[in-house]
């Protein structure tokens, strides 16, 4: 609570001091007394809250010979320290010598000037798994810096802002295939926790991870899904979930992201933000994948080195922004009515197809406005680099690094073998438009899901977004990447020459 408010809150003190010592029979003596009415909600209290509550609210220790002069001292004194006392211990990352109490406990050791005071319960909402603790009372995420490490001739570093900020940007050409170093100014105040759904796994490491952070770092706020706060009420009684609605409280107070689950678990995150994209460290599950490089086992040394540090290394993954435009180039609006479809980010590929009719589909190609060709096929697919090896590489896509910017437009199917996959520079600005002989309407789908669809003459328009996504990597200098295209995709590893290798072994 600011100064500022504490004296605008003196003269509702004082009128109750006056009604105190107006009636001198009154029993002075007056114990401790919790105030659910006024400290056991969300509402802050208002001055009419406060004066309309009997005097054994505020209380002090008073004895009856003391004068009413000294009374009168005593009451307002007591009152504001209290006030400031509960104030203090609604904020949470504030440093404070002493440990601030868990989440969802009342403090009653709490002791400023003798006087016990009530601690805090938090900002509840009631939502559809009954009260849920909201992020709106957390504070505003830690800022950061990101650099080099050093690892590049002076004349190809790449040039970055410095400056403390609360976001991750990137513009063409600030990559150049190597990594970044993040450090933060405080330690991390707020992290994400999202797991994979249905999974009794990813549960039970949800509980294991979420409670070692809470046990380990009682000042650092854990948030989930609001689903998840609902499903896990129980064993996570402490955790915070985002207000109904309200996703831009994401990346309003979220320092760290936490994954537990596979690669869809960490596209699932992407979607959660449209904007500045908070370090994202993901945990395999045991299941293999591009983008899992710690395993659960280690999450506990892991996550210490990050926090205790306030440093991790990234991979700065670029992200795509799409956008849907009817004929006249307008924005194209929601059909349930909710109005105009915002910008779509997604981090692996933007697919337009043919979907569930037979015919293929004409669509029009334009790059920064002139048209490039015309292409019949069953769809296109506009990637990223991280989605290089996804549903682009099954349709014939280049293996691309995650940290080279770039563009991917890989036909599907085409009915013209000459059309090959092209790779365009990141600040080029792609159109796909139905052109007037296709016989059906076409699929838009984003990183596999968020379906739509464009009649005639419609179109998408896709471009780079500034919003990478910042993965925390193991290892320096683009190993991890290398690493997995050799386990995972076995690429250029001869399949006779394994079978050679396991015969020998197995004699």
């Amino acid at each position: 609570m600011h100064r500022t408010t504490i004296h605008s809150l003196r003269e509702p003190f004082r009128a109750l001091v006056s009604k105190t010592l107006s009636h001198p029979t009154a029993p002075l003596h007056t114990t401790t007394t919790r105030i659910p009415s006024l400290f056991q909600t969300s509402a802050r209290p208002s001055p009419c809250d406060i004066t309309s509550l009997p005097r054994t609210g505020f209380c002090s220790h008073f004895h009856p010979a003391t004068t009413p002069k000294i009374r009168a001292k005593r009451v307002l004194s007591s009152s504001a320290r209290q006030l400031r006392a509960f104030s203090c211990s609604r904020s949470r990352g504030s440093s404070q010598k002493k440990p601030l109490p868990r989440d969802g406990e009342l403090d009653q050791d709490l002791d400023y000037s003798g006087d016990r005071v009530l601690g805090r319960t938090g900002g509840f909402n009631a939502g559809s798994g009954g009260s849920r603790r909201i992020t709106s009372s957390l504070p505003t995420k830690v800022k950061m810096t990101l650099d080099t490490p050093g690892v590049y001739p002076k004349d190809l570093a790449p040039i970055y802002d410095k400056e403390p900020s609360r976001e991750i940007r990137q513009s063409f050409g600030t990559t150049y295939g190597g990594n970044y170093k993040l450090r933060w100014e405080e330690g991390p105040r707020t992290i994400l926790i999202i797991k994979k759904p249905n999974d009794e796994l990813t549960d039970k490491a949800l509980v294991d991870v979420a409670s070692w952070i809470h046990t380990k770092y009682p000042h650092t706020n854990v948030v989930v899904e609001p689903d998840v706060a609902d499903a896990f009420a129980e064993s996570l009684p402490f955790v915070y979930t985002i207000p109904d609605g309200k996703r831009v409280e994401y990346t309003r107070v979220t320092d760290l992201v936490i994954t537990l689950g596979g690669d869809g678990t960490i596209l699932h995150t992407s979607s959660l933000f449209n904007s500045a994209v908070p370090p994202v460290i993901s945990f395999s599950m045991g299941t293999l994948g591009f983008l899992l490089p710690f395993h659960i086992n280690n999450y506990q040394t892991a996550l210490a080195k990050l926090i205790e540090n306030r440093s991790a290394s990234l991979l700065l993954r670029m992200r795509l922004k799409c956008t849907l435009h009817g004929p006249d180039g307008r924005r194209l609006q929601a059909k349930d009515g909710s109005g105009r479809i915002n910008d779509l980010t997604v981090m692996n590929e933007v697919n337009l197809h043919r979907g569930r009719y037979p015919h293929l589909t004409s669509i029009g190609c334009f790059v920064d406005g002139h048209m490039i060709t015309e292409a019949v096929a069953d769809g296109l697919i506009i990637a990223s680099p991280t989605g290089s090896t996804a549903y682009s590489l099954s349709a014939g896509g280049s293996i691309v690094h995650p940290s080279i910017q770039t563009l991917l437009l890989t036909p599907i199917c085409p009915r013209s073998l000459s059309f090959r996959p092209v790779l365009l520079p990141p600040n080029a600005t792609i159109q796909l438009k139905i052109g007037e002989k296709s016989r059906g309407p076409a699929e838009v789908s984003l990183d596999g899901k968020e379906t739509f669809f464009l009649d005639k003459n419609e179109f998408l328009q896709v471009c780079m977004s500034p919003f990478p996504m910042p993965c925390v990597n193991r290892v320096h200098a683009g190993e991890d990447w290398m690493k997995d295209i050799n386990d995972l995709l076995k690429w250029n590893q001869s399949f006779h020459n394994k079978q050679s290798m396991s015969h020998y072994i197995s004699e």
